[in-house]
């Protein structure tokens, strides 16, 4: 009896048969190419590179748009930008409408100046644009855990020295992907692995911070810092945070500045 299949419509069934066995898998696709679209998890569950589908475990504070920001090329200050891009991130994660320039910020509250900024510079940019937050204690990290799971970002200032720093960063989401290991300004969007890393957008992303030679996926994108270096770095540096989003909450009045570095 003759095949009802011609020897065009046989390739063609191969063909697509090999291409869904070869196909990656959420698990198998450390680097981000795999996307929603291409690899679905199953059951409503969210991909995390090097963690795989997860349907709990974490929470992750992301927003459907882009709101990652490099402090790389916002102006003669950018070598002190941590602080003025961390801020522009929480101005774009609290309000998509809020694309401030990093370097509008930095001139609008140190006009004229480069050099690092303090904590008080932070308050006074996220009042300028309207931005609610409050600063609390973080006497240990169910502080910082428990502000996360609220649904707000974090905006810290930690050392990078109490960070461990990954032996090849462009093979890994996990630690420290560059040599500055002094006071940082950065965001914290969420935490995984059962509250054990930190979910982080790091603006300290300059050219050689990238997973492709196209320059589209920054290592400092939903880096993951361990809870437990980043509370021991807050406590010797400044064991506080902004709570971004919310505007009640402790009064910041006897709360002492701190410095992003030296």
């Amino acid at each position: 009896m003759r095949s009802l299949l011609s020897p065009g419509r046989l390739l063609f069934l191969l063909l697509t048969v090999t291409l869904l066995v070869l196909a990656p898998g959420c698990d198998d696709d450390p680097k981000k190419t795999c996307t929603g679209d291409t690899c679905p998890c199953p059951g409503g569950a969210v991909f995390f590179p090097e963690f795989g589908c997860l349907s709990d475990g974490f929470t992750d504070n992301d927003r459907p748009y882009d709101w990652y920001l490099t402090q790389m090329g916002t102006g003669p200050a950018e070598g002190s930008n941590c602080g003025p891009t961390s801020t522009a991130m929480a101005l774009r994660w609290h309000d998509e409408a809020q694309t401030v320039p990093v370097a509008t910020i930095r001139e609008t509250i140190t006009p004229g100046e480069t050099g690092w900024w303090y904590t008080n510079h932070i308050e006074q940019a996220l009042s300028t644009w309207n931005t609610p937050f409050r600063i609390l204690h973080a006497p240990d990290e169910t502080a910082v855990l428990d502000a996360l799971d609220r649904g707000s970002v974090l905006l810290l200032c930690i050392t990078m020295g109490l960070i461990t720093r990954a032996d090849d960063p462009g093979e890994t989401f996990f630690d420290r992907f560059y040599d500055y290991d002094s006071g940082h300004f950065l965001i914290v969007k969420g935490h995984i692995g059962d509250g054990q890393w930190l979910i982080v957008h790091d603006p300290n992303n300059w050219f050689g911070d990238y997973y492709d030679d196209a320059r589209l996926e920054p290592m400092g994108r939903d880096r993951y810092y361990r809870t437990s270096e980043v509370l021991a770095s807050m406590q010797v540096w400044w064991p506080y945070f902004f709570e971004i989003g919310i505007s009640d909450g402790k009064s910041t009045r006897h709360i002492p500045i701190g410095r992003s570095g030296p």
